[in-house]
């Protein structure tokens, strides 16, 4: 099937380690932080590979937070940021 091979292709460490050097983040294999020619020894360091557990998601705005007396939902905070 086309799909499982590009999917298989994508996901090689090469290219996930040309794409990551190309677009300086990280590769989805972390096979591809070693050995990439393009990415270089240090390519994942350098894009955070070590920061993994400092993500912090997003979370869309709620109209009552625990946290805060003034809260605004999502509608009213887009409409004000873009207006």
């Amino acid at each position: 099937n086309c799909a499982y091979m590009w999917m298989e292709h994508s996901l090689s460490p090469k290219v996930q380690g040309d794409v990551s050097a190309w677009f300086g983040s990280l590769p989805v294999v972390p096979a591809a932080c070693k050995g990439n020619e393009l990415l270089g020894d240090e390519g994942c360091k350098t894009n955070g590979y070590d920061n993994f557990e400092k993500i912090r998601f997003w979370k869309t705005p709620v109209s009552k937070c625990a946290t805060q007396d003034q809260c605004v939902p999502y509608y009213r905070w887009v409409s004000d940021y873009i207006g």
